[in-house]
């Protein structure tokens, strides 16, 4: 419990102990009627204040997976490669068709493109050349071989001299796929 929480329940429980009176200390002897009466109002608050926490947080759970089965329902989508004339189509499914991709927006959507099919994106129109660019520095040029015949790997050595390329397996050239057992 925090140290705000607490002072919360003291200045909560010094507002509760001012208003109660002591039995002998009303003119009319009701000091303890009181009393009783304050006390089970605070039991009925705490346990109104409970029960609508307790409602209040299964409302929550209930529309929260509302929220989530509406919202997969919605984002699910199948992917039907390229439009066929002759195949069915549901809502919801994916097609390219002309350089553009349509969703459904419903089953048997008809002919796609058309006014049941939803453009989703389209290939854009060719822009403007731009200016051309400062040529790039040279390639590796491959200069040499390192062989391993007994791992069957060979590792180019580049011209420039710096760190070797990535040693290439030629096992299954040799082997057939077969271990020799070692």
């Amino acid at each position: 419990m925090s140290d705000t929480d607490i002072e919360d329940r003291l200045a909560s429980l010094e507002t509760f102990t001012g208003r109660l009176v002591l039995a002998g200390d009303d003119s009319d002897g009701s000091g303890a009627w009181r009393n009783y009466l304050e006390q089970r109002l605070q039991q009925e608050r705490k346990f109104s204040q409970e029960v609508v926490a307790i409602a209040l947080a299964g409302m929550r759970d209930h529309i929260v997976d509302l929220c989530k089965t509406t919202i997969d329902a919605a984002l699910s989508k199948t992917i039907r490669g390229t439009y066929d004339p002759k195949a069915s189509y549901a809502a919801n499914d994916l097609v390219a068709c002309d350089g553009a991709s349509f969703l459904a927006k419903c089953d048997s959507p008809g002919r796609c493109p058309g006014p049941n099919w939803q453009l989703i994106a389209q290939q854009g129109k060719r822009g403007v050349r731009g200016p051309p660019g400062e040529r790039g520095l040279p390639g590796k040029i491959i200069s040499g071989w390192v062989v391993d015949r007994s791992n069957y790997t060979i590792t180019p050595l580049y011209s420039d001299g710096g760190v070797p390329g990535p040693a290439l397996d030629l096992s299954t050239l040799f082997t057939n796929g077969e271990s020799d057992g070692t």
